[in-house]
């Protein structure tokens, strides 16, 4: 049986790589920029990546936290 509190720390290492990423993609305090659309998209993805991964890792934490009820193979955490 897995740890829960493994599972969480790794799904917090995932939710920040994903909002590190959105980060970049996002290049926020820069201009957009009118004439480039696929840049214009790129920069919505990275807004959404940064919105989704603290939404996820709620998501994740209330699995692991055994909320939704008990998860075949990961040990709920208990305070």
């Amino acid at each position: 049986m897995t740890s829960g509190w493994l599972m969480l720390g790794l799904g917090t290492l995932v939710c920040l790589g994903l909002f590190a990423n959105g980060l970049r993609f996002a290049r926020l305090g820069r201009p957009l920029p009118q004439d480039n659309p696929g840049e214009i998209k790129r920069r919505m993805i990275g807004m959404l990546f940064m919105t989704l991964a603290p939404l996820f890792w709620l998501l994740f934490a209330a699995i692991c936290f055994g909320l939704f009820g008990p998860v075949r193979n990961i040990q709920t955490i208990q305070l």
